[in-house]
């Protein structure tokens, strides 16, 4: 590959990337326009808030998924309308570059679906405790 082939890739590179943390900074601040009420308060749960100890990262679609710690399943961060619901805290973490890390933490979830096995749970974020933040795997 020649020197501007390079130049090119890696200007494509930062670019996406720079795209990507835009396309999330928009969609939280879209999300926080709309009257979305708090995630206790929130009428369409279903069920009683609980917490857990997970990882909290965000995926190529640039949408939040929890994964609790020693399981296999993943949990899918959205309201029935698409509203992310978390706490200012974590939002600001997940809102710029790089995205290629997790927030370990014990969290309070709420959900607005039932689990049943194969089939992801939604839920909000209520709270999060004993922040920590590390490099994905």
């Amino acid at each position: 590959m020649t020197n501007f082939g390079i130049v090119r890739l890696a200007r494509w590179k930062f670019l996406s990337v720079a795209s990507a943390a835009l396309l999330f900074q928009a969609g939280i601040a879209m999300v926080g326009f709309a009257a979305t009420p708090a995630c206790t308060q929130n009428t369409h749960l279903v069920g009683q808030c609980f917490t857990m100890q997970g990882r909290l990262s965000v995926h190529a679609n640039m949408r939040p998924y929890l994964s609790p710690i020693g399981t296999h399943r993943l949990l899918g961060i959205a309201s029935p309308d698409g509203a992310i619901i978390m706490p200012p805290e974590i939002e600001r973490i997940f809102a710029s570059p790089p995205f290629d890390r997790q927030l370990v933490a014990d969290f309070e979830v709420c959900p607005f679906t039932r689990p049943r096995p194969g089939i992801m749970q939604m839920v909000c974020i209520a709270a999060a405790r004993n922040l920590k933040i590390r490099k994905a795997e």
